[in-house]
């Protein structure tokens, strides 16, 4: 056993991975593995890696025979990891010195489950900062200095709106990986979306270090720089259904979990509007499980009316406000809210419930309230989107509070 086992998944970076891998080797803490995952890459990263490997022992080298993408990878490094901790990093990245020695060290003292923390970003060229600036590199919110349960420090997260997926930016204690059998989604881009939320919510004992210790570089022709696509949509829509089943099996519903999901369920349908007219979509769904998981999307598709539509008179009323939020939140508001989401350019704050027994943390991602115990910011509107037969009760109610207010026939 040593300390901390270092996971690196390899394909087509050979002009970036001696840099990565000297990055590890130079670290203060040298009681490590670096677990090396070639998949089936097509330029001299082999090569590099058996060199790397022939020159010192903590380098352990796995070619595989054919391509599986960065989940498959990174599972197979589990399989083979024999440190106390893992830590997962892109081969076109790098860590500074101290890295693994001070996460290692916090998580000893605390007896952490994990521990996330900060990054810096590089640019291989100054064209690339108009392209893609990466989520989050350095968070900038007030977190205590204490140990949260995981659930709760996804929810401040989310609080301050600096949740981020990144692996490299995350330290995991590898008992607790295995015990909780928790895995990367395999043979789709975006796999670390349910890593980072399932291990996550499922953490007793989690911290944050705000330290930028992650080097991450932005590069052209990565999954993060390159227009999104189909295989966006077949990633986006795996992450969702396994989401959803992972929190129904462990009956989590904190609003973290449910603005993650919701974000995951937006981003799916910002790309079926996108692509579906010019893609088949159903062609990256081959085998079983995939098939039923798209079968389910289009069923619900149809089910939620998607060809249903929002009167252009109140979609006009609605864009002359920052933001807005939706009255109700049974099938009437859920249904309000898939269309509102099809616009991208509305920004959606919350939900106003009809009922007392409506009132929960959040639904679709957003906090819900009553409308007596709403704090709406002046530049809001709510739309209505209920029975006409409530109109005038509602409207009464929303002019005594002189909240702006829009109605919509049910959808």
């Amino acid at each position: 056993m040593c300390k901390v086992s270092v996971i690196i998944p390899v394909y087509n970076v050979e002009k970036y991975l001696s840099a990565c891998l000297d990055s590890v080797l130079n670290q203060t803490l040298q009681d490590l593995e670096i677990i090396c995952i070639d998949d089936c890459s097509p330029d001299r990263c082999g090569a590099i890696l058996d060199a790397y490997a022939a020159g010192n022992s903590r380098i352990k080298v796995l070619h595989l025979s054919e391509n599986h993408l960065q989940g498959y990878a990174r599972n197979r490094g589990i399989e083979q990891a024999a440190g106390e901790y893992l830590y997962f990093l892109d081969p076109d990245d790098a860590i500074e010195p101290e890295t693994l020695q001070e996460l290692a060290g916090l998580a000893d003292r605390q007896d952490l489950d994990c521990i996330f923390f900060d990054g810096r970003v590089v640019y291989d060229s100054e064209d690339l900062k108009t392209v893609y600036n990466p989520p989050l590199p350095l968070r900038k919110g007030i977190y205590q200095e204490a140990v949260y349960a995981g659930k709760e420090l996804l929810d401040e997260f989310i609080r301050q709106n600096e949740w981020n997926c990144h692996p490299q930016r995350s330290f995991w204690r590898r008992t607790f990986i295995i015990n909780e059998e928790i895995r990367f989604l395999e043979g789709c881009v975006h796999e670390d979306e349910y890593f980072a939320f399932a291990a996550t919510l499922l953490a007793k004992r989690a911290g944050y270090l705000g330290k930028q210790y992650c080097i991450l570089r932005v590069r052209p022709d990565s999954v993060m720089t390159t227009e999104a696509g189909p295989r966006n949509f077949y990633g986006y829509l795996m992450n969702y259904w396994y989401m959803n089943r992972f929190a129904a099996e462990h009956g989590i519903h904190t609003a973290g979990a449910e603005r993650i999901i919701a974000v995951m369920y937006e981003r799916i349908m910002t790309l079926y509007s996108k692509l579906k007219d010019d893609f088949d979509l159903s062609s990256s769904f081959v085998k079983e499980p995939d098939r039923t998981i798209y079968r389910c999307f289009t069923s619900m598709l149809r089910s939620k009316e998607i060809n249903a539509v929002i009167d252009p008179e109140v979609l006009e009323e609605i864009r002359k406000h920052r933001i807005v939020y939706i009255y109700g939140v049974r099938q009437t508001g859920e249904r309000f809210f898939e269309k509102l989401i099809q616009q991208n350019d509305i920004l959606i704050g919350g939900f106003l419930a009809q009922y007392p027994e409506d009132v929960r943390p959040a639904f679709r991602g957003r906090p819900v309230c009553m409308l007596e115990d709403a704090d709406l910011p002046a530049d809001a509107i709510v739309v209505v989107a209920t029975k006409m037969m409530f109109w005038e009760e509602i409207r009464t109610r929303m002019e005594e509070r002189n909240i702006p207010c829009v109605f919509h026939r049910k959808l």
